[in-house]
């Protein structure tokens, strides 16, 4: 009979039970007569309505829930109350699955509503379906199952074998909840067509195995019921043996493709190459098909007819082949660039389609002939190594000693074959050390350290030593290799560098970086045994003079001198050390009161204030220290040292050859300097420094004859600073050379505007420092500033103190002499408060003489002074020099000076020092009331 779609149409509108038809929006699409007829209504009434129109409330709700797992793809299976047209409840049995288009999209659904006569009536006919089935299910072995909205009705069992599970189990269960994941869709979507479909999908037993299934499946109508029919057949096994087949074939292929050696089938009797690998065709060096048009003969060195590097035909080992042997021999194949390369030739007789073949290996050899030969080279370099190799068994007794080891050591090998290596042994390493030297071998980790060993005479050498366990194929070690190096003389070398690096070169005493170390460690142990600590800072007074006049060689023999008589002065559990330059430390541990710390400081001068022969001079130098406590002057080295560097400076203050003990109020002085000193460099900066000029009279005619120029710092907080401020700070900062040279510049500058203004018979003068003595470019700036304001030397005077001229000797002597040559004048300030002599100042080129204020202020006052000054005036007078008189501040020190002759004058009396600006305009009222002064 043909089943064609008339007939199912047919079925559907002739079945008993009620066949509804929706869209995705709930929207009525079709219905079969028996549903109009159960609600009492005509079907032209129920068409293009909303479902919900037919429901009561509650129903509606239900409805709706299960509308939304409909589009999920489930089906459902309840019991559903609808109205009648008469307003009564009508009870039925409601079936209803989702449909879904050929992508997926959801359309609405079908449901098959039956009353419960009905129902009943379906499952009898049912009854009488699976009476045939079961008569049916004696003879296949496929599965079949009917189920409605996936819910198993009947199956065969045949199914239930296949599919693991008794049939009370598989009844309970949804059809399209077996399959897996990726099966599941496909088969939703196969069930909601009409035609009959079949598919290879994957279902899961009760058990959890997966089987492969060729699925048929078919709609059909019974008795106005939907029902599918489905056709499973098991073809796990098959697939399984022909996944295999296919695995076993790749396996294959894969193995003789990824083979380490070429590998080639071919014909014995013609040579003739039937297969290959793609290993044969690199290693002979040809590309595609081409190998195919060789005999294996072919590819072979031959050499009188016979294998190069075998010896013999190649028929020979076809002989062994076919005999069954699997020979093997070394040759050379022929590389298509023409080189020959090493290989290994193994012949296999194989069957093959049939035939009788040979299979042909070829392994590339080339890189173990070079390893071999390099294990050759690697023996002779071990035996000819100069390091010391020893190789012992897991025991440590020595089983191999090279040459190097024996000429080291002095052992002949006979003498240390057996033995134990703690016949190098020197003593100096303990058991623990030993104990982890095992310790690390035994559990296979390389050891390395330096060994102290001993040498058969009795000498001790150090080795740098190297411990590597070595382990068989099962990972056990079996034996040791020990490498070593002889590094004596590295170590000797290392011994003093690192003695170097911690000691000052010139002394021997420790240097900054021992001193900082024994310093922290002091106060480690210092404070945890509650106890005292000095720190004492000192250096040489006035070194600095002693190295730029008598030269630094000098200076370094002095400071060897001065650490050798405190190693010797003081005791051993202290510490001293040279810091730097002329700077000495000492540290004093276990201080038990302050006497013994004054003890030691006077212990230090009384030292250093011993005279000092230095070849056939003899000199008396002079200290001055500073000392600082722990804990009560700091708990740090770094406080410490601070402290006691403020306390040595206040010391120097003090007049030198002293002690002072570090008190806080001295912090305020040192950070007074400290911050002028970082000001200084921003007054420079910042050009804060200006000239004041201060007028030079002549005490016999009244007139303004020139000028001194005096520095002044304009601070911005603290107003005008004079020079006695910060002229020490220019002077231990170096920044006096640029500073003075400024002046210089500055002045000239000034000098030169005068001259403008018709004032030539003003002349300058600059005082001098000792530093810019010592600048050898000195006397180029002061020609450049003198060139650039186009001024002549005669406009220019410099002034020298007397400790300038006598600090620096003969250097500034020289200096002065060349300023000379190029018109240069000089005078001597503050005279009669240094050391020089009248007979010195006369090998200088001076021409004035200053008094100091210091004994001018006292005219009139102190007798001595009023003869001082007349006993320097007449004396300057006598040897041709002129004389200006420094601090006249009143009319007595006038007619005073002007009765013994002096010269010049100035002083607050005529003017006290002013700004150039102000010195042009009142220069008038100045000369007006210095010729009245001197009248």
């Amino acid at each position: 009979m043909e089943y064609t779609d008339a007939f199912f149409k047919k079925i559907v509108q002739s079945a008993r039970y009620g066949i509804w038809v929706i869209d995705e929006c709930c929207i009525t699409q079709y219905v079969n007569p028996s549903m109009a007829n159960m609600l009492g209504y005509q079907v032209d009434e129920i068409l293009n309505q909303h479902l919900f129109n037919f429901l009561d409330a509650q129903s509606v709700e239900v409805a709706k829930v299960n509308l939304a797992r409909r589009r999920q793809g489930y089906e459902e299976q309840r019991e559903a109350k609808f109205q009648h047209k008469e307003g009564f409840a009508v009870y039925t049995m409601l079936v209803t699955w989702p449909v879904f288009d050929e992508k997926g999209q959801y359309k609405g659904a079908i449901a098959g509503v039956v009353d419960d006569a009905q129902r009943q009536t379906m499952l009898h006919e049912l009854t009488e379906i699976k009476e045939k089935l079961q008569l049916f299910d004696k003879v296949t072995l496929d599965g079949i199952i009917i189920h409605q909205g996936g819910r198993i009705i009947e199956l065969n069992d045949a199914s239930c074998r296949m599919l693991e599970g008794c049939r009370t189990e598989l009844m309970q269960r949804d059809f399209t909840a077996m399959c897996v994941p990726e099966s599941k869709q496909l088969v939703i979507q196969a069930m909601q067509s009409e035609s009959i479909n079949k598919f290879e999908v994957k279902i899961q037993t009760t058990t959890g195995k997966v089987l492969n299934i060729e699925w048929t499946c078919r709609r059909m109508n019974y008795r106005g019921d939907s029902v599918r029919v489905s056709v499973l057949r098991n073809v796990t096994q098959y697939r399984q043996a022909q996944t295999a087949l296919e695995q076993i074939e790749l396996t294959n292929q894969a193995l003789i493709e990824n083979a380490p050696e070429a590998i080639v089938l071919f014909d014995p009797a013609s040579g003739k190459i039937l297969q290959a690998n793609t290993k044969s065709q690199a290693i002979f060096g040809l590309t595609g098909q081409s190998i195919f048009d060789y005999s294996i003969q072919d590819l072979l060195a031959e050499q009188d007819g016979k294998l190069v590097g075998y010896g013999h035909e190649f028929e020979s080992l076809l002989e062994l082949a076919n005999s069954c042997l699997a020979p093997m021999a070394e040759v050379k194949i022929k590389h298509a660039s023409g080189a020959l390369i090493d290989c290994e030739l193994r012949l296999v007789a194989i069957q093959w389609q049939g035939r009788s073949l040979l299979r042909a290996s070829l392994l590339d050899i080339r890189a173990r002939k070079q390893a071999q030969s390099k294990m050759r080279q690697l023996s002779s370099a071990l035996e000819q190594s100069a390091d010391m190799v020893l190789i012992t068994n897991r025991q440590g007794t020595i089983e191999y000693v090279n040459q190097a080891t024996t000429l080291i050591t002095g052992y002949n090998q006979a003498e240390l074959i057996g033995q134990q290596p703690d016949i190098f042994n020197s003593g100096q390493h303990d058991k623990t050390f030993i104990k982890n030297l095992w310790s690390t071998i035994l559990k296979g980790k390389a050891y390395r350290d330096v060994l102290v060993n001993r040498k058969k005479n009795g000498d001790i050498y150090y080795e740098e030593k190297t411990i590597t366990p070595l382990k068989n194929d099962q990972g056990e070690i079996t034996h040791f290799v020990s490498t070593g190096k002889d590094i004596t003389e590295r170590m000797e070398i290392q011994a003093n560098l690192r003695h170097l690096a911690f000691h000052d070169v010139l002394t021997d005493l420790p240097n900054r970086a021992l001193f900082n170390d024994r310093l922290k460690t002091g106060l480690l142990n210092t404070k945890r045994r509650r106890q005292q600590m000095a720190l004492l800072f000192f250096d040489i007074d006035h070194f600095k003079r002693i190295n730029d006049t008598l030269g630094h060689d000098i200076g370094d023999v002095l400071l060897q001198q001065v650490a050798k008589k405190l190693k010797k002065g003081l005791r051993g559990s202290d510490t001293v050390a040279r810091l730097g330059g002329d700077e000495f430390a000492v540290i004093l541990n276990d201080c038990q009161d302050e006497n013994a710390i004054r003890h030691t400081a006077e212990k230090i001068i009384e030292l250093i204030n011993k005279p000092v022969k230095l070849a056939d001079r003899e000199l008396f130098v002079t200290t001055s220290i500073g000392i600082a406590v722990y804990p009560q002057d700091g708990t740090d080295s770094q406080a410490l040292l601070k402290n006691a560097d403020v306390a040595m400076y206040r010391a120097k203050s003090s007049g030198r050859n002293t002690y002072m003990f570090y008190r806080q109020e001295m912090n305020a002085h040192a950070f007074e300097r400290l911050t002028l000193e970082s000001e200084l460099h921003r007054a420079i900066q910042q050009q804060e420094f200006v000239l004041y000029y201060q007028p030079k009279v002549c005490l016999q005619t009244g007139l303004i004859l020139g000028v001194e120029a005096l520095l002044r710092w304009r601070h911005p907080e603290l107003g005008i600073l004079l020079p006695e401020k910060f002229i020490p700070l220019l002077e231990d900062t170096g920044l006096i050379v640029p500073v003075g040279q400024w002046v210089i510049e500055q002045a000239l500058a000034d000098c030169n505007q005068w001259y403008e203004q018709g004032l030539e018979h003003i002349k300058m003068a600059v005082n001098l420092s000792p530093n810019q003595l010592k600048d050898v470019k000195f006397i180029e700036g002061l020609q450049n500033a003198l060139a650039q304001h186009q001024l002549s030397t005669s406009c220019l005077e410099l002034e020298i103190t007397e400790n300038t001229m006598m600090a620096d000797g003969e250097k500034a002597f020289v200096l002065m002499q060349q300023l000379q040559q190029i018109g240069i004048k000089f005078s001597v300030d503050d005279f009669g408060t240094g050391y020089s002599s009248l007979a010195y100042l006369k090998r200088l080129p001076v021409e004035t003489i200053k008094i100091d204020r210091s004994f001018i202020q006292d005219i009139g006052i102190e007798q001595e002074d009023e003869i001082i000054v007349k006993t320097v005036i007449a004396m300057a007078k006598s040897l041709g020099y002129r004389v200006v008189a420094e601090g006249v501040e009143n009319l007595e020190q006038v007619n005073f000076l002007k009765s013994l002759n002096c010269d010049i004058a100035q002083g607050f009396l005529f003017s006290r020092p002013i700004p150039s600006a102000e010195l042009v305009s009142h220069l008038q009222d100045l000369q007006h009331q210095a010729s009245n002064l001197c009248h």
